[in-house]
């Protein structure tokens, strides 16, 4: 069994509604100055639940007719009946060690989730500059590469220095630009 609170339905909630409007509307005049009208009519709806509701956890009365019918209601049975006096259920509450151990387990697999985006990010991050490092030795091979041939040519050759100054290699120096070449060769193009 249930009353107009506890099992509404649309008229019963319209009906609350129109008697919280009627109560505003009576209560307007006296606090007009004070209060707007869609909050006395909230006031008034809250007050009017409040005193119409019903205790949820009601004494549940179990007997038996004289048909031998069980009867479980929120009322003492009629007449001289005996009754058993039933306490009605506690209220239904979500046991706080299974919220606790339910909020650690999604911490955890948070924890775990955010780990291995950082290891991948880690390892994008790694895979790039492992990109960017092998294009610079490709870079450095080819330019080793070019050198080494230039050197190989034979002649002499001028080069110009990085202050502008042009200069002629003697064999000597020719050589030893050679064997750096030769080396620079070896660093930058093996694989």
């Amino acid at each position: 069994m249930c009353d107009v609170i506890t099992c509404p339905t649309p008229s019963t909630t319209l009906l609350l509604i129109l008697i919280s409007k009627r109560i505003a509307t009576l209560m307007n005049p006296i606090l007009a100055s004070l209060m707007p009208r869609r909050l006395l009519q909230t006031i008034s709806l809250a007050v009017i639940t409040v005193l119409l509701q019903s205790p949820v956890f009601a004494d549940i009365y179990k007997w038996i007719d004289d048909s031998g019918e069980v009867h479980y209601t929120q009322t003492p049975p009629p007449g001289g009946i005996a009754a058993q006096n039933i306490q009605g259920a506690p209220p239904h509450a979500e046991p706080t060690q299974a919220i606790d151990g339910e909020q650690q387990k999604l911490q955890q697999q948070l924890d775990a989730f955010e780990e291995r985006r950082a290891e991948q990010q880690k390892q994008e991050e790694l895979e790039n500059l492992g990109k960017e490092v092998d294009k610079i030795d490709q870079e450095n091979c080819h330019a080793a590469q070019a050198n080494l041939a230039n050197l190989q040519q034979g002649g002499i050759k001028r080069y110009l220095t990085p202050d502008g100054e042009v200069i002629r290699l003697t064999e000597e120096d020719r050589e030893q630009r050679l064997s750096e070449a030769q080396e620079q060769v070896k660093k930058y193009c093996t694989p």
